[in-house]
């Protein structure tokens, strides 16, 4: 069963690709409220990807208050940074309703690269390329914040 269909990382998997990460996600499911991982903690090096429901991503302020940066939708995914380099998590994400999540866990995919490198490779690909337009964006936020800043002290 091919259950990543029509998800955006997975977008350049033909039909056996696809079938294959299949058998290797992990379904989880969460109750509303429920705290998937919290800011600051470790272990959980998974990549996540909501298959239903919504995922609040909230940081923590110097004052020590939960802040909501994004609500993440069907289809996005989470938890890349941590994924890729090991580290702990830079956010909190918190179930807003009943949510499911497709869960490839980072042991997983390092088998993948061993059996499956070709499939490795383009699934790391299209996340190179989705970091890459996040990188982009948050830039010209930046710059569109900085500039604002600067006009305003003149």
């Amino acid at each position: 069963m091919n259950i990543v269909e029509g998800i955006n990382l997975f977008r350049d998997l033909n039909v056996s690709e696809g079938e294959i990460i299949s058998n290797l996600m992990e379904v989880k499911d969460f109750k509303p409220d429920a705290v998937i991982y919290k800011e600051g903690e470790s272990g959980n090096n998974n990549l996540n990807i909501i298959e239903k429901g919504k995922v609040r991503v909230d940081r923590i302020t110097v004052e020590g208050d939960q802040f909501p940066v994004a609500t993440l939708k069907k289809g996005q995914e989470f938890g890349i940074m941590s994924f890729l380099d090991g580290k702990k998590h830079n956010a909190t994400t918190v179930a807003e309703e009943e949510t499911q999540l497709l869960v490839l866990e980072r042991s997983e995919f390092d088998k993948l690269a061993e059996t499956h490198p070709v499939i490795a490779l383009k699934i790391l690909r299209n996340v190179a390329i989705d970091l890459a337009a996040l990188v982009r964006n948050m830039n010209s936020q930046h710059t569109d914040l900085m500039h604002m800043m600067f006009r305003k002290s003149k």
